[in-house]
């Protein structure tokens, strides 16, 4: 081939020119997005933008392209933009290294070196002239002879401070538009931007949202990274296994962002980040005291690790304004590992309360889970709720941005996973952080017994010879509870209860059995609520406890001694509180503590009655009972096994009463 064919054949082909002139700059086969890049900077068209991800070879290719049409003389004057001068003048110089070096040049074009030969200005022996500024200067009266420039290259002009709000790009953008449009020629002048967008706001987005431009956006891979179907963009340098690791890399140091931004080419730069590391406020140790905790659980639909989400749980607890994160965590689970994962976490927290998002997944979670429980006979506190209907996940997600700016968030020990999900929002996993967002409305609601504090808690505490024990139960559905106090003078003190998913014929058994190893030679007074006791031809918790030979008292209807536990938390005697609860009794310290509550209305206002939940069942029973001993005859009724016509209360030494 003669060396005026081939020139004639670069020259139209300018993908081929750099394979033939610049071999050395290729070390791996040329990717389809590169050829198309050449194709974008040798169009005839005024405006051309090109968004490429990092290390995508855009700065190398512009350099090639800007030299070989300098060698053919396609141009008269070019300047080429940097951020800094200094990063303008690094493009110089690598145009100059290969004019020097570059033996195919010098044998198709000969030493184009002409007089001048500056740090940031060459003149070719053609007379084309390059020049490099930095884009912080004032672009204003550039001329080469009688040339004014007919070629602009702008290369990562921008960065973090350009790009730090929306006023600061208009104000670039107006540059560009004020100064370096009117410096170009009228009729060849041609601009070229490239770069990598740092925010959802900046000038290479500007450029692709306007009709005027030509724009271009060349991500590492054609869709998203877990996608079986997802190809890289350029496979010899950076396979979809290399971008999977990076970018499990970037995520798991909290900087998912950073890398969709640099190779995804999706901006999430300072103006559009919800949370930043400042807002994650992290103790080394939880605090002192007891806090009730909840295991919240967000399932996936599927369990295919390919193309599934995770299932995100999380477990939390409320002191006050106060939400403290205990463990966290985000699985590929299986069903059945989702259900083993629910109990154990349950068991693992003092027997916390579930709460799961039970949309689409009814009977798929709930029936599993009924099953476990009458199986094992382990009570779960299980709650099944909806996603919001009024709102996306990101929308549901950014709930959360008030209580993190407050510091009212707090994670105890290290949550790497969530953590870097926080800080990646919006972009990439979010199963765990999805979990989180549901705080709000776990936490919601206004506790009965705000008085319960440490002070009401116990450790092993003892029965004296005059302790009289005492077993309030109460039954709801089909679910059985019972409190085991003590009543030591005007002091009550819950020593073990219960929550029982089962029926009370079938719950009191294993109850009795308890009481009786535990205090072989104590009576026991048994006591129910007056709601229960007066449906005992329908209710089968008096048949139960009757079968124990315990004889149950009526004790006071739910709705009269509401409230009732307040003076006795509050009060203290002898150096102790009134009431009392053994530091074993999770149940009802998790219910006293916040479980036993009024639901709180869209609207603002309080409901009239307590939510409906294991906690209500099993409080009621314990109110009810301490609604009777601040009747002036309480003592008395304890110990008493008959009352008069009148209904006074006395002890009848007739057999049978």
């Amino acid at each position: 081939m003669t060396q005026e064919l081939l020139l004639r054949q670069i020259s139209q082909d300018r993908a081929l020119a750099s394979q033939v002139l610049f071999p050395h700059r290729h070390t791996q086969a040329t990717p389809r997005f590169h050829i198309t890049i050449f194709d974008l900077w040798c169009c005839a068209d005024k405006f051309v933008s090109i968004e490429a991800f990092r290390e995508g070879a855009k700065t190398t290719l512009s350099e090639e392209v800007v030299l070989t049409e300098a060698l053919f003389g396609n141009f008269n004057y070019a300047l080429v933009f940097g951020e800094t001068y200094s990063k303008a003048c690094q493009r110089i110089e690598s145009i100059k290294h290969e004019l020097l070096n570059n033996r195919h040049i010098h044998a198709l074009f000969g030493n184009k070196r002409a007089k001048i030969w500056n740090e940031n200005k060459i003149v070719l022996a053609n007379g084309v002239c390059i020049e490099a500024h930095g884009w912080e200067e004032e672009i204003r009266g550039y001329k080469h002879l009688s040339h004014r420039p007919d070629r602009a290259y702008l290369d990562d002009i921008e960065n973090k401070e350009r790009v730090r709000d929306s006023e600061t790009v208009t104000s670039n953008w107006k540059k560009l538009h004020l100064e370096l449009l009117p410096a170009l020629d009228k009729d060849l002048g041609k601009l070229r931007l490239t770069g990598t967008p740092l925010a959802d706001d900046c000038m290479i987005r500007r450029a692709a949202a306007s009709e005027r431009w030509v724009h271009s956006k060349f991500p590492i891979c054609d869709r998203d990274i877990d996608d079986p179907e997802c190809v890289a963009a350029w496979p010899e340098r950076y396979p979809m296994s290399w971008v999977k690791d990076t970018r499990d890399h970037y995520s798991e140091e909290g900087m998912l962002a950073e890398f969709n931004q640099e190779y995804m080419l999706i901006p999430t730069g300072a103006q559009g980040k919800a949370f930043s590391a400042e807002h994650i406020t992290r103790v080394a140790v939880e605090p002192r005291g007891f806090i009730p905790r909840v295991v919240i659980m967000d399932p996936a639909r599927t369990a295919d690790i390919k193309k599934s989400d995770q299932s995100g749980y999380i477990v939390a607890g409320r002191r006050g304004n106060k939400m403290y994160i205990f463990e966290s965590g985000a699985k590929y689970w299986q069903p059945d590992e989702l259900i083993t994962s629910a109990f154990d976490l349950s068991i693992r927290n003092n027997d916390a309360e579930v709460v799961i998002e039970k949309n689409s997944l009814d009977g798929w979670l709930l029936q599993p889970f009924r099953t476990r429980m009458l199986t094992t006979g382990i009570s779960l506190k299980l709650r099944a709720i909806n996603a919001p209907q009024d709102r996306d996940k990101t929308q549901f997600i950014m709930g959360l941005e008030p209580f993190f700016k407050a510091g009212e968030i707090i994670f105890v020990g290290s949550h790497p996973d969530l953590e870097a999900q926080i800080i990646n929002f919006p972009s990439g996993k979010r199963d765990a952080l999805n979990a989180l967002a549901y705080l709000p409305r776990v936490f919601s609601g206004e506790p009965i017994y705000g008085d319960f504090t440490d002070a009401n808690i116990i450790n092993q505490s003892k029965l004296s010879r005059e302790s009289i024990l005492i077993l309030a139960c109460n039954t709801a559905g089909n679910e059985t509870t019972a409190c085991l106090c003590s009543l030591t003078g005007s002091h009550l003190r819950v020593l073990a209860d219960w929550i029982s998913p089962l029926i009370p014929s079938e719950a009191i058994p294993s109850i009795a059995m308890y009481i009786k190893a535990l205090y072989p030679t104590r009576p026991v007074k048994a006591w129910i609520p007056a709601d229960v006791y007066d449906q005992q031809g329908r209710n089968p918790l008096v048949g139960a406890l009757k079968m124990e030979k315990w004889r149950p008292e009526r004790g006071e209807y739910s709705s009269a001694a509401r409230g009732t536990l307040s003076s006795m938390l509050r009060t203290e005697v002898r150096g102790f509180r009134l009431l009392t609860v053994d530091s074993s009794c999770h149940h009802t310290m998790s219910a006293l503590a916040y479980g036993y509550r009024y639901e709180i209305k869209s609207g603002g206002e309080r409901a009239t009655e307590p939510e409906r939940n294991s906690e209500r069942t099993l409080i009621e029973g314990l109110e009810s009972l301490s609604f009777m001993l601040t009747k002036p005859y309480a003592s008395d009724s304890i110990a008493t096994n008959s009352t008069n016509a009148s209904g006074v209360p006395y002890l009848s030494a007739l057999p049978g009463r």
